[in-house]
C-alpha cells in the first residue's frame, strides 16, 4: 500500500471513529467493520548484461568525485534498438532511423505513433535483461536499506538503474536513475506524453547527491491509451495513468525481478512493452486468478486498474432489469463505487478476473451489458455451484478485531457476518448480482465480483 493510500485510510479511520463517541462497543465495532470493508474495496481497486566502457567509467568518476549534483539534461539522440518479441519483453539492438529534429514531448500522441516509436525510439535508450548491481548501493534512499538495485539499460554514455523496496509482500520500484560522469538523476517523468504524471516527490524521494530530472524521457516507456486484444476486447491505460496513486507506481512493481515463480501470459506485444495477465492460483477451486497489466522494458509489471478492463467498472454495467447496482451511499462520504475484482482472490490482492477451468453455460443467464458492448451473465435462479462456493469462501475468510465487549477467538478476532461481511445468504449475494461472467478475447470465461462482496480482512484495511 502506498503512503498516499495509508494517509487516506488513516484519516478516514480517525474521522469515522471520532464521529461516533457515544456508540456502545458492539455498535462501534460494526461501524469500524463497515469502514474497513469499504477501505478494503478501495485498496484492492489499487507488482540484463553490462553497458559500454564510457558509461562504466562515468559512474566510477561520479562516485569517486563525491557525487556532485549535475544539471538535468535533455534526451540524447543516438542510434536505437528494435525489440525481438519474446514471451517477456527483452529487446535486442538494431539500427533505427536518425531523427531529423529535436526530440520533444507532445501534449497528445496518437496510439499509432506511440506503437511505432516503441520499436524505433527517438530517445536513444537500449534496454537489457535486468542485472543486479550491488556496487550501486549509493542509489538507495536509506543507509540501512538492503533492497536490490538493478542495471536495466543505457542511453548514450549513461547507465540506467532501477531501485526496489518491499512492502506488504510486494516489491515496488523506488526509482529509475540515469548515471554518467555528471552524476545521477532520478528520471521522474519517463513518458513522452507531456500530460502523463511524473513520479511523486513525496513517495519517491531522492538519495543523497541525486537530482530530480523532469526533462529526460523515453519513447519505450510511453504507453498506448488502448490495446485491442481481439474479438472487440479492448484494454485501456487511461484509468491507471489518471489515478491519483499512479505517481507512486508509474514504474510498475518489481515482483517479476524478485520472484521467478510469477507467470505472465502475454496477450499483445507491440514492442518492448506487452499487455499481459499475471496468472496466480485461486483460493476457490476451479478458478485461476488473472491480473491485467503492462510488462515494461524495465522487467516490471504495471497493474491496470479495474476501469481499464472490460467490465471492470461494476457501476457502469447496464443491467437488463433496470436496477443500478454498486453506487456509493451518498450519505457516506467514505463510501466508494464498487469495482470488479476476481472472485477467486483475496481482497488484499488487486486481481482483475478469475478464469473458469470449465464453464457450464446452463448455470448462467444473460443479465446485462458493459459500456463497450460485452454481454454479462449471472448465475441462474437459485445460484450455481460456483456462486455458492465463492460466497461461502469470502464469508468464511472474513475477519476483523472483535469490538469492545464482544468475545473474539484466541486472537481477539471475529469472523464472517460478525466481521461485517454483507452477503450472509446466497439469496442476498444473487440479488446484488455480486458475481458475473463475461467472455474473454480467446473464448475463455472470466468471472468478476463486485468489490463490496470481497472478504473483509482487518490487516489490509
Amino acid at each position: 500500500m502506498t503512503d498516499d493510500l495509508h494517509a487516506l485510510l488513516a484519516r478516514a479511520s480517525d474521522e469515522i471513529e471520532g464521529a461516533a463517541p457515544a456508540l456502545d462497543g458492539v455498535r462501534l465495532g460494526a461501524v469500524r467493520s463497515a469502514a474497513r470493508r469499504r477501505r478494503v474495496a478501495r485498496r484492492t481497486a489499487e507488482s540484463f548484461a553490462g553497458v559500454g566502457v564510457v558509461g562504466v567509467l562515468g559512474v566510477g568518476l561520479w562516485f569517486g568525485l563525491g557525487r556532485q549534483s549535475p544539471e538535468p539534461v535533455v534526451p540524447v539522440v543516438t542510434p536505437t534498438v528494435t525489440p525481438t518479441p519474446t514471451p517477456t519483453p527483452s529487446p535486442t539492438p538494431t539500427t533505427a532511423p536518425t531523427p531529423t529534429g529535436p526530440v520533444t514531448r507532445a501534449e497528445s500522441i496518437d496510439d499509432a505513433t506511440v506503437i511505432a516509436r516503441l520499436s524505433a525510439p527517438r530517445t536513444g535508450e537500449v534496454w537489457q535483461t535486468p542485472t543486479p548491481a550491488p556496487d550501486m548501493t549509493q542509489l538507495r534512499q536509506f543507509d540501512e536499506d538492503t533492497s536490490p538495485v538493478f542495471l536495466v539499460g543505457s542511453r548514450g554514455a549513461s547507465s540506467i538503474y532501477l531501485t526496489t523496496h518491499e512492502q506488504l509482500g510486494t516489491w515496488f520500484v523506488s526509482g529509475l536513475y540515469e548515471v554518467d560522469a555528471q552524476g545521477a538523476r532520478l528520471i521522474a517523468c519517463p513518458s513522452a506524453r507531456a500530460t502523463d504524471p511524473c513520479a511523486s516527490e513525496v513517495n519517491i524521494s531522492l538519495p543523497p547527491g541525486v537530482v530530480r530530472d523532469e526533462e529526460t524521457f523515453y519513447d519505450t516507456l510511453t504507453l498506448p491509451t488502448s490495446i485491442d486484444v481481439g474479438d472487440d476486447f479492448r484494454v485501456t491505460t487511461t484509468s491507471t495513468v489518471g489515478s491519483p496513486f499512479y505517481t507512486s507506481s508509474l514504474y510498475g512493481d518489481a515482483d517479476p525481478l524478485m520472484d521467478d515463480t510469477f507467470e505472465h501470459r502475454v496477450l499483445r506485444e507491440p514492442g518492448p512493452v506487452a499487455l499481459a495477465v499475471r496468472v496466480r492460483e485461486s483460493s476457490v477451486p476451479g478458478l485461476t486468478n488473472l491480473t491485467y497489466g503492462i510488462l515494461t522494458p524495465l522487467g516490471t509489471f504495471l497493474r491496470l486498474r479495474p476501469g481499464d478492463v472490460p467490465g471492470g467498472d461494476f457501476t457502469a454495467i447496464r443491467w437488463d432489469d433496470g436496477v443500478a447496482r454498486g453506487a456509493p451511499d451518498p450519505a457516506d462520504e467514505y463510501d466508494d463505487p464498487d469495482v470488479t475484482l476476481a472472485p477467486g482472490g483475496q481482497s488484499c490482492v488487486a486481481t482483475t478476473y478469475s478464469q473458469e477451468d470449465a464453464h457450464v453455460a446452463a448455470d448462467w443467464r444473460a443479465a446485462g451489458t458493459t459500456p463497450d458492448g460485452h454481454r454479462v451473465y449471472v448465475p441462474v435462479a437459485g445460484g450455481n455451484p460456483v456462486s455458492r462456493a465463492v460466497r461461502a469462501w469470502h464469508e468464511d475468510n472474513s475477519s476483523t478485531l472483535a469490538p469492545e465487549g464482544v468475545q473474539g477467538d484466541e486472537y481477539g478476532a471475529v469472523h464472517g457476518a460478525a466481521a461485517g461481511y454483507p452477503y450472509t445468504t446466497d439469496a442476498a449475494f444473487l440479488e446484488a448480482n455480486a458475481l458475473f461472467a463475461l467472455q474473454g478475447p480467446a473464448g475463455e470465461w472470466l468471472l468478476g465480483m463486485r468489490s463490496d462482496a470481497a472478504n473483509v480482512v482487518y490487516e489490509c484495511a
